[in-house]
C-alpha cells in the first residue's frame, strides 16, 4: 500500500501578517461565519502564564490574532523591550494556536480594534478593573460595534518584567537586539564608514561655551585637625580643554574644516587655549568678555572624584558681541531661513520645507553646532534674533547639565541633552521623559532628540511623519532605546570600559552632528554618537578622537557585518 508524501510544512513566519492582509483574512472569517478572538500586549518574554492566556483566547473563538506592540512605544523602563518587535513576533507564531501575528505600530490598540473589529477581545484578569485610560479606549472601541471584552481566567503567574530583571544576564539578547536596530535604520559598516569619509573637508560652525576642566590630583595624607574633613596634599594637575572647544575638537579630528566662536578671558590659560586649538586644526573667533577662562577644578583621590570647584560664573553676551557673532555666522549661512515660518504645531511639522528628509547636503554647506552651558555665550536676544534668522545645512543643539537653556536652541535637527538638562527645561522632575520629549520637540519645532543614559547607551527620539490631525502625542512621536555596543560580542569588552563620565556629552553631540551634516540618518548619527562617547570614556579627561578610532571600532562592531 503506497503512502501519500507529507505536505511540506509551511514556516511559521507566515503568520506575521501586515494590516492590510489581517484585514483580508478578517473579511473571509466574518464571510464564513468564524470568530475573531484578538489579544494584545508586549509580550516581551513568552512565559507560561502567556501561552495559558492565549489557549484560553483560542478556545473561546475559531480564529486567534496577537497583536504586539511595537518596540518604539514599550514604556516599560530606559532597556525595554528587552526582546526586539521582529522576534517577540516570531515567538508567538512559532506557537500552533495562534493564527496571526501582527505588530502594531500605535502607542495602543485602539486603531488597530477599530479596524478589524475582532468578535471577543481577551485581556488578563488584572485589567478587569483597571482605569488606566488608554484601556479604557480600547475597551470602548470594542463595546463600540457590538464586540465582547473578556478577561482571562487564565493564571498568570510569571512576569516578562520580573524574569528580565532576574535573570537578563543570562538571557543575552543584546547583541542580536543591536543587530536588529541597525537593520531597521539602514545602519551598517559601508554606510557609517560613508558617512566618516563624508565629513572630511566639510564646513562645521560651532558657537558654544568652554571651559578648562582641571583634574587636580591629590593623596589624602589625614584627617584636619581643626574640623571632621579630609587633609588632601596636591601631587599634580592636568588641564583639559571642554565644552564647545571638545565639540571642535572632535569634529577637527575626523577632518572637518572647524570653525569655534566662544567666549573667553583675558589672562594666560585663555591665551594658551586660543593655540591650542589652532594647533589642532580649529578656526577659533574668540570672544574676550571674561575676566579668566571659565573653569572647573575636580579634586581626585586615587581615581576617585571628591568634589569639583566650579570658578566659571555666567557672563552674558553684550550687544555689540551679539552683532558680532551675527556678522560671523552670516558668513557661512547659506540662505535666509524658511523654518522659523513654520507652524508651531508638531502636527503639522510633516509639511514644513526643512522639517523632511532631505537630500545629503552639498559639501560646501556648512553645519551650525550651538552647545550652551549656561555661561551666558548665547543669549534669548542672540537665539531669537540672528540665529533664527539665519539658515545652515543642518542645526544641532545641546546643553551641559541643568544650566544650558534647550528650548532657546529652536528649530534644530537634533537637540541633545540629559535627563537633568530635559527636566531643567520644563521645571518638571515628575512628568514621563516621552512626553518631555515630546513637548521639547513641539516647542522648539526641532525633529529629533537624543537623551544619554551613560554606559547604558541612549534614548532616540523623533516625530512620525505618518500621522493624521488630531493624533495625540503618543501617536506623533517614535522613540528607540539604543543599547551600549560596548558590553556585547565581536570587541573586548574590557577595551569600552567606562573609566570617566567626564566628556560623555560632548563626544555624542560632536559625532552626531558630523554624522548629520555629512548626510546620515538620524539613528546612524544616534550609533556613530554613542560609539564615539564609549571611546571618549575610556579615559579620564577630555581626549580628541581620531576617525580611526571610529573606524576600528566599527570594523569589529558583528551588529554592523
Amino acid at each position: 500500500m503506497q503512502t501519500k508524501p507529507n505536505k511540506p510544512r509551511q514556516h511559521f513566519s507566515r503568520k506575521i501578517i501586515d494590516l492590510d492582509s489581517l484585514l483580508t483574512h478578517r473579511a473571509h472569517a466574518r464571510a464564513a461565519g468564524k470568530t475573531i478572538v484578538h489579544c494584545h500586549g508586549c509580550f516581551d518574554i513568552v512565559h507560561p502564564g502567556h501561552i495559558r492566556y492565549l489557549q484560553f483566547a483560542k478556545n473561546q473563538g475559531d480564529l486567534l490574532l496577537v497583536s504586539l506592540t511595537g518596540d518604539p512605544h514599550v514604556s516599560k523602563g530606559e532597556s525595554r523591550p528587552y526582546v526586539p518587535q521582529e522576534l517577540r513576533a516570531e515567538n508567538l507564531a512559532a506557537l500552533e494556536f495562534v493564527d496571526f501575528v501582527y505588530i502594531n505600530p500605535q502607542p495602543t490598540a485602539t486603531e488597530l480594534l477599530a479596524a478589524v473589529k475582532p468578535d471577543i477581545y481577551i485581556k488578563g484578569r488584572e485589567y478587569e478593573h483597571n482605569t488606566h485610560p488608554g484601556f479604557l479606549k480600547e475597551r470602548a472601541a470594542v463595546e463600540s460595534y457590538g464586540g465582547r471584552v473578556i478577561f482571562s481566567s487564565g493564571d498568570v503567574v510569571y512576569s516578562s518584567s520580573h524574569i528580565i530583571d532576574n535573570y537578563a544576564q543570562r538571557l543575552d539578547l543584546e547583541t542580536e537586539k543591536l543587530a536588529l536596530f541597525c537593520q531597521r535604520y539602514a545602519i551598517n559598516r559601508t554606510s557609517l564608514l560613508e558617512v566618516l569619509d563624508n565629513v572630511v573637508d566639510r564646513p562645521y560652525i560651532v558657537l558654544g561655551d568652554m571651559l578648562l576642566d582641571r583634574y587636580q590630583y591629590c593623596d589624602a595624607t589625614d584627617i584636619a585637625a581643626d574640623a571632621p574633613m579630609l587633609s588632601l596634599m596636591p601631587l599634580e594637575q592636568r588641564d583639559f580643554l571642554g565644552g564647545a572647544a571638545m565639540v571642535a575638537r572632535h569634529l577637527a579630528g575626523l577632518g572637518a574644516e572647524v570653525t569655534l566662536i566662544t567666549s573667553l578671558g583675558t589672562d594666560d590659560a585663555s591665551d594658551r587655549a586660543i593655540d591650542d586649538l589652532e594647533s589642532t586644526g580649529v578656526h577659533i573667533l574668540p570672544l574676550r568678555n571674561r575676566k579668566k577662562i571659565a573653569q572647573r577644578t575636580r579634586f581626585v583621590v586615587d581615581n576617585q572624584k571628591l568634589f569639583q570647584l566650579d570658578e566659571s560664573p555666567a557672563t552674558p553676551t553684550d550687544t555689540a558681541s551679539e552683532k558680532y557673532i551675527a556678522t560671523q555666522l552670516a558668513k557661512f549661512a547659506t540662505a535666509p531661513v524658511t523654518r522659523a515660518s513654520c507652524p508651531p504645531s508638531a502636527v503639522t511639522r510633516a509639511s514644513c520645507p526643512q522639517s523632511s528628509a532631505a537630500t545629503p547636503p552639498s559639501p560646501d554647506d556648512p553645519t551650525l553646532i550651538l552647545y550652551d552651558a549656561g555661561l551666558g555665550l548665547i543669549t534669548d536676544s542672540l537665539a531669537t534674533g540672528p540665529l533664527a534668522a539665519l539658515s545652515f545645512a543642518k542645526r544641532i543643539g545641546g546643553t551641559a547639565g541643568s544650566r544650558g537653556r534647550l528650548l532657546r536652541l529652536a528649530n534644530a535637527d537634533l537637540l541633545v541633552a540629559g535627563e537633568r538638562g530635559l527636566r531643567a527645561a520644563f521645571r518638571d522632575p515628575e512628568q514621563g521623559v516621552s512626553a518631555l520629549a515630546y513637548h521639547l520637540l513641539a516647542d522648539s519645532h526641532s525633529r529629533a532628540f537624543f537623551m544619554p543614559l551613560g554606559k547604558k547607551g541612549l534614548l532616540c527620539f523623533d516625530q512620525r511623519q505618518d500621522h493624521a490631525a488630531n493624533t495625540p502625542w503618543e501617536g506623533l512621536l517614535r522613540s528607540e532605546y539604543l543599547a551600549s555596543p560596548s558590553t556585547n560580542g565581536g570587541l573586548d569588552p574590557n577595551s569600552l570600559i567606562s573609566v570617566d563620565r567626564l566628556g560623555f556629552d560632548e563626544a555624542l553631540l560632536a559625532i552626531a552632528a558630523a554624522a548629520l551634516g555629512a548626510g546620515g540618518n538620524t539613528h546612524q548619527a544616534a550609533y556613530l554618537g554613542l560609539a564615539a562617547a564609549l571611546l571618549e570614556a575610556r579615559s579620564p579627561g577630555h581626549i580628541p578622537l581620531g576617525g580611526h578610532e571610529l573606524q576600528q571600532l566599527l570594523q569589529s562592531r558583528p551588529e554592523l557585518a
